[in-house]
């Protein structure tokens, strides 16, 4: 895959649209430093997919896009395409088929980036995927800066073996390693989670068992707590009651003090306005004051400045007055001496002049005699001149000649040639033409197949992403049922355990008999009424009220246990209760039969259903009752029957057999003992549907995610078939239209050739007519040419003799003028001296009538100054004067102002005290309310806390004289341990059986999962050990075979010398390093870091070169490799480019001139617009 052309528009400096060919061979890239030339670099290797701005020599990927130049405006996008050839065929699977493949990417200044394979978008793994392994790509070694090169010598042994896997050929193996690993970690990560889950059941199980051990003792203990804690918390709203009483009464008196303070701080502070306006009044007058205080301060110092200034200057131009007449004495001595030398100089120019004079008038004959010379002279090189450009003209039209015969021998030749390779060519161009029709019906066939086949593809693309689509709502609406079902079961759930828990501690229950089902419960106690009886729903609340206490009776054998547990009772001060005896002989009531009931009035016993050892006493607690449907029924049913039965609505209320009506609202927001025997049962019910559904809605929706993520696939597997065939179609087309083209093609040239061969056999005619024609004019020529010769000869020897007398005569003249310059050179230094000195006397005369000019100037101004100093000395007397008045009169006004000040800052300081004062009285009240609101919180939460633990108001709540025999200041300790206690033991479940079961099949369940995921995390680690044993075997033989050649290649780069590569580290090779070591001719061996710079460059090219005679890249980008690079070992350079340029192609960005040579065509980059790349190309 060699780079056939590459596309350059808007990408860094190339705001054109720039195009590139470039030959198999090597091709060469120059120009000026700045131009852009490695922005070309930049561009192929953004092309193929760099995603680091830094390693294109920017910040951000939007610097990448032409931000704009002085001439021109920014583009929006950045386009960069290439086209390699694919004649080999060795590209993937996917685009063997493919004569060329163009590659395209594209970015928006917005940032959006988009790339294209063969015209079709692709994704950035695409394009990875079709360099993978071929030496290509963006950190492969097909691209090599002189950066780079400095990177590959200065590079830790470990980063330099990736140049290395590029050319085992390792990066799929270690691409598919890495997505392996990633799939083991996934594993792994669930493995751990499902072992921790696996041992949390476990836990949970064992846990479970235990519980149920700790429930009786919790009961007990919960039970106490209550009693204490409800009385210890009465104890205490009553103290704050107390306290808060008090608290209120000083509140009170507090508040008195705090208005008759408050009351005396506004009266001062009235009097404190008019003293304050009083002040304010003084203090303006004498600000006022003050103010013309400092205008005179200010006019006084001003008039003392002026009268010095004046002072000072006459001083200074007394001083000045001495200079200068200093001065003027000085000048007339310099012009007495200037006289002098001017008579001297006149007596030199006299004699200068008699000399000059003398010499000019030889000159003048010496130049007479060289001009009648050189006229004869002229005369003859004139002859000669013309002769001999006659001889020229003859001589040229023969060469003329000669080269015209010459030129038709060749071109008739040519055209004979050309001739027979034309008619050749015409017969080769007829039979290929015929060839091209034979595929183009299998090509029209396949491209019409294929489109069915994409617009299946796309139809079966829209039912897969429907299909997804409906899942994906389907999948919400689960989600939504899922959430709003746990959330209920949640709730749910909490209730029942709420109700529970009630249970287990028996709330509701008289201390009497809640005592004895806990402490006292013996063989003979059988349980409470309302634990043995169950009621038709609906029919709770009729059962209560009819039985009332009596469901809180203790059913017992018979009537001494019922004895004994009242004694047990009486003895433990454990309250009272009522049991009842199951074995009574007595109990032989009759009831009346239902025939004889009123209409809408049936037996209340009949909605209770209990065992049949219970059911005699539970005909004598309820024979004698019915149940209607409500209360006005019920009425209506006592006043038309006259019953001595109790009447009972369902809703509770009761009328006895004498009329008295029972009824009004429930109290507690649980209800009765069986109402809550009632909703646990309810709840027990709901809690298992739901926990049914939620599985179920679970199971449903893991189902639907998978069939999501198969729908997913699907879709991306459908678009993987559609991409495939649109690149096959496009090839075809793309076949189809070159074949197209070439038919067109070869149809033209058949007629181009046959016109040649006409036009040839005319050509042939015409140049033998002009060979005949030629020939006789050169005959003629040569004779005329032998006469010229002989005239020039003659004429030459002439010239000679003249011209040695020419040179004898300008010698002479030479010579006059020589002396005739230096007589004039010293003449006229002698005057210019002359004309300087009197110059110079001229300006002495100007400088001292100038500087006595200035004396009397100066006399004048002084006299003007000692006038101005005096006025300002006795203005300065007057404003003194002035000054002292006011001063006396701003030290009357300061005292009244003081005065007033004091009186103020007095009536500031009492109301002062008094604020100080009602401040104090008001944080005093509030900090007594903060103690009081304090009280109530404290009392308010005392009883939430008391409602929210036990159902029961504190303010409400009258202790029993049994409740403790602790003392009060014992009961916190007692409260504390209790829950201290309680908190020790833990969470009590009376439903751990239940629980157990459930997490038993959870937990076989999560065994089998655990299993399935050892089996997969070994399979994975098993292709992973494959996939490493094949990079190493890889590695090992790539690295071998380079260092052979290494070690072969340097000593040609060195003339001499030795290098080798050497592996580092003791661990897996795949971890390993490389190092360099080289010894160049006469040296030591070493280190490479420890070469100079151009050992340095020219060993890493030599590993470089010998990676490509291993592995050889399609073809290789060298930007300014060759820069440290010296003469010599630049010609070693190019001779290897040119050996490996046979299997690989070679682009170089260069500066050297040795290394242009080597190129089969060279591209020049030039800026003739600042800041706009422009492309030059020149075939060599």
């Amino acid at each position: 895959m060699k780079i056939k052309k590459l596309t350059i528009h808007g990408f860094k400096s190339f705001a054109d649209r720039t195009h590139f060919t470039f030959p198999t061979g090597t091709s060469a890239i120059v120009g000026p430093n700045g131009c852009g030339k490695s922005n070309i670099v930049d561009a192929i290797r953004w092309v193929l997919g760099e995603q680091n701005a830094r390693h294109l020599r920017g910040k951000l990927m939007e610097d990448l896009v032409f931000v704009g130049s002085d001439s021109r405006k920014p583009v929006g996008m950045a386009e960069v395409t290439l086209t390699l050839s694919n004649e080999s065929g060795k590209a993937p699977a996917i685009y063997a088929n493919f004569p060329e493949i163009e590659i395209q990417r594209r970015l928006y200044r917005s940032g959006d980036s988009e790339y294209y394979i063969n015209k079709v978008p692709a994704r950035l793994k695409d394009i990875v995927d079709l360099f993978r392994d071929t030496g290509i790509g963006t950190k492969a070694y097909s691209i090599i800066e002189q950066g780079q090169v400095g990177w590959l010598v200065t590079a830790k042994p470990t980063e330099r073996r990736a140049i290395f896997e590029e050319a085992a050929g390792i990066n799929k193996y270690k691409h598919k390693k890495d997505a392996a690993l990633r799939r083991l970690d996934a594993t792994r990560q669930n493995l751990t989670r499902v072992s921790d889950i696996i041992s949390e059941v476990k836990r949970q199980l064992n846990s479970l068992n235990r519980q149920a051990k700790k429930a009786e003792r919790y009961k007990v203990l919960k039970d106490e707590l209550r009693s204490i804690d409800l009385y210890h918390s009465h104890l205490q709203y009553q103290h704050m009651s107390a306290e808060s009483s008090a608290l209120a009464k000083e509140d009170v008196r507090i508040e008195d003090e705090e208005l008759t303070h408050a009351t005396e701080r506004d009266r001062h502070q009235g009097s404190l306005e008019q003293a304050s306006l009083e002040y304010l009044q003084k203090e303006t007058e004498f600000k006022d004051l003050r103010e013309q205080s400092f205008g005179m301060e200010r006019l006084v110092q001003m008039e003392e400045r002026q009268a010095e200034l004046a002072r000072l200057r006459s001083d200074e131009l007394k001083r000045s007055t001495e200079r200068l007449l200093s001065d003027i004495e000085e000048l007339k001595a310099q012009n007495t001496g200037s006289s002098d030398v001017i008579t001297t100089l006149g007596s030199e120019l006299e004699g200068l002049n008699s000399l000059l004079l003398l010499e000019k008038r030889k000159l003048s004959e010496n130049e007479a005699a060289l001009t009648l010379v050189s006229s004869e002279l002229q005369g003859k090189e004139s002859a000669l001149k013309t002769e001999e450009t006659a001889s020229l003209a003859m001589i040229s039209r023969s060469s003329g000649i000669k080269h015209s015969l010459e030129n038709c021998i060749r071109e008739e030749n040519s055209l004979r040639e050309r001739e027979a390779k034309i008619k050749t060519e015409r017969e080769e161009t007829v039979r290929e033409l015929a060839e091209k029709d034979a595929p183009v019906e299998g090509l029209l066939t396949r491209i019409s197949e294929l489109s069915a086949k994409r617009e299946q593809t796309d139809a079966e693309t829209l039912l897969a992403s429907e299909k997804l689509k409906s899942l994906e709502e389907e999948k919400e609406r689960k989600d939504a049922a899922l959430k709003e079902n746990e959330a209920e079961l949640a709730s749910k759930d909490a209730r029942l355990g709420s109700l529970k828990e009630m249970t287990s501690r028996m709330e509701g229950l008289g201390d009497g008999a809640r005592n004895v089902m806990l402490g006292h419960k013996t063989s003979a106690v059988h349980g409470l009424i309302a634990d043995i009886i169950e009621t038709t729903p609906g029919f709770e609340r009729a059962v209560e009220a009819a039985l009332g206490e009596r469901l809180q009776y203790v059913m017992v054998d018979n009537q001494s246990d019922a004895v004994e547990a009242v004694e047990y009772l009486r003895t433990s001060s454990k309250g009272r209760g009522s049991f009842m005896p199951v074995k009574n002989s007595r109990r032989s009531r009759s009831h009346a039969t239902n025939a004889t009931l009123p209409e809408g009035a049936r037996p209340l016993k009949d909605e209770i259903t209990t065992s049949s050892e219970y059911g005699e006493m539970i005909k004598d607690l309820l024979g004698d009752v019915l149940v209607v449907d409500d209360l006005k029924s019920a009425a209506d049913i006592w006043e038309q029957n006259e019953l001595d039965k109790t009447l009972v609505t369902l809703a509770g209320e009761i009328i006895d057999p004498d009329g008295v009506i029972t009824g009004g609202s429930a109290c507690g927001s649980d209800g009765g003992l069986l109402q809550r025997k009632g909703e646990i049962k309810k709840l027990t019910k709901r809690t298992t549907e739901l926990e049914n559904k939620v599985a179920s809605l679970s199971s449903e929706t893991e189902k639907i995610r998978t069939a999501i993520f198969q729908s997913k696939a699907l879709i991306e597997t459908y678009k993987e078939k559609r991409h495939t065939e649109e690149l096959e179609r496009i090839n075809l087309e793309s076949t189809l239209e070159r074949i197209k083209a070439e038919k067109k093609r070869f149809c033209e040239q058949e007629a181009e050739l046959s016109s040649e061969i006409t036009e040839t056999a005319e050509m042939l005619i015409t140049i033998k007519d002009k060979k005949i024609t030629l020939s006789r004019e050169r005959e003629d020529l040569d004779h005329e040419n032998a006469e010229l010769d002989e005239k020039i000869r003659v004429l030459r020897d002439g010239l000679s003799e003249l011209r040695t007398k020419k040179e004898s005569v300008a010698q002479l003249v030479t010579e006059s003028r020589v002396a005739l310059a230096s007589s004039n050179e010293k003449y006229e230094h002698l005057s210019k001296r002359l004309e300087e000195i009197k110059g110079l006397i001229q300006a002495t005369a100007r400088k001292i009538e100038t500087k006595t000019g200035e004396i009397e100037e100066n006399a004048r101004e002084i006299e003007a100054k000692d006038a101005e100093a005096l006025k300002h000395s006795e203005k300065l007397t007057e404003l003194l004067e002035s000054k002292d008045a006011l001063r006396r009169e701003e030290i009357l006004k300061e005292e009244a102002l003081n005065a007033a000040s004091k009186a103020t800052k007095e009536m500031e300081t009492e109301i002062k005290k008094l604020t100080t004062s009602v401040n104090s009285l008001h944080e005093q009240r509030g900090s007594l309310q903060i103690k009081l609101r304090e009280l109530e919180l404290k009392a308010e939460n005392l009883c939430e806390n008391t409602i929210e633990r036990y159902g029961t108001d504190i303010r409400e709540y009258t202790p029993a004289d049994e409740t403790t025999t602790l003392a009060p200041e014992d009961m916190a300790g007692r409260v504390t341990e209790l829950r201290e206690k309680l908190g020790g033991m833990g969470e009590v479940s009376l439903g751990a059986l239940e629980e157990f079961e459930e997490q038993q099949v959870r937990y076989n369940f999560l065994l089998e999962q655990q299993t399935d995921l050892v089996n997969s995390s070994d399979k994975l680690q098993n292709a992973i050990n494959r996939i490493n044993r094949t990079t190493r075997e890889k590695f090992k033989e790539t690295f071998e075979a380079v260092n052979k050649v290494f070690k072969e290649s340097y000593p040609k780069f060195f003339r001499g010398g030795h290098a080798e590569l050497q592996i580092t580290g003791e661990g897996d090779i795949l971890d390993c390093g490389i190092e360099i070591i080289a010894q160049p001719p006469g040296k030591k061996q070493q280190n490479i870091n420890l070469l100079s710079g151009g050992e340095k460059a020219l060993t890493a090219t030599a590993l470089v070169f010998s990676i490509f005679l291993i592995k050889p890249s399609p073809f290789c980008l060298l930007d300014e490799v060759d820069a440290p690079l010296d003469d010599a070992n630049i010609d070693r350079f190019n001779g290897f480019v040119k050996e490996m340029s046979a299997k690989s192609q070679f682009i170089l960005i260069t500066h050297n001139k040795r290394t242009m040579e080597i190129a089969d065509s060279l591209y020049g980059i030039t800026m003739e617009e600042p800041g706009v790349s422009k492309a030059v190309s020149v075939n060599l």
